[in-house]
């Protein structure tokens, strides 16, 4: 199968040339993307001239008979940025690729965040994706049999391993998970979770 050419991270090709929008009509919305539409939103936008920013890294792998591959990926599965008005908004939710559409109120702080993201993707350094719970984050189970389990990130790897403890006992079960199936909550008065 051929290697199809990357889709461009943003639209257009100066975005990050333009400063805040002055009278206030335009400004950043997150959009939350259906499950695996990130680029087709991303392609929808281009097409209808909006602009946005999909932040994408190479992610690199083997196939089960060993062979190396190369993807790129969404930096933050799920999210797309779109700077522009309510109209581009309301332009963006006509593709259903969407699951709703964030309003970012500190729109100054994510102008800053995303400039940070956009030079540390184009420095040509090797960047990969940092999972939302980091090891040691306290997360509830959102998903699945498991469904609100309380327990802890243990490590990461492949597969990222969640574990339940019995402080009486002070052993625990340890499974693994998808970061996705997990929701960071705030850590209790020991800062380890039961289960």
């Amino acid at each position: 199968m051929p290697i199809l050419p990357a889709e461009p991270d943003f639209y257009p090709p100066d975005l990050w040339e333009l400063q805040n929008d002055v009278d206030g009509n335009c400004h950043w919305w997150c959009l939350h993307a259906k499950p695996r539409q990130e680029k087709a939103v991303a392609r929808e936008l281009h097409i209808q001239r909006v602009n946005f920013y999909l932040p994408q890294a190479i992610q690199t792998g083997r196939t089960p008979k060993g062979r190396p591959t190369r993807s790129v990926v969404p930096l933050f599965p799920g999210y797309v940025f779109l700077y522009g008005n309510e109209d581009h908004r309301l332009l963006a939710l006509k593709g259903n690729r969407l699951v709703r559409v964030i309003e970012v109120p500190d729109q100054n702080s994510l102008d800053h965040d995303l400039r940070q993201i956009q030079k540390v993707l184009s420095s040509g350094l090797s960047v990969e994706p940092e999972p939302a719970n980091p090891v040691g984050a306290r997360v509830k189970v959102m998903t699945g049999p498991l469904a609100g389990v309380e327990g802890v990130v243990l490590r990461r790897g492949k597969r990222d391993r969640f574990t339940a403890i019995v402080h009486f006992l002070k052993q625990g079960a340890t499974v693994d998970l998808e970061d996705w199936q997990v929701e960071a909550i705030d850590p209790g008065p020991s800062g380890i979770l039961s289960a």
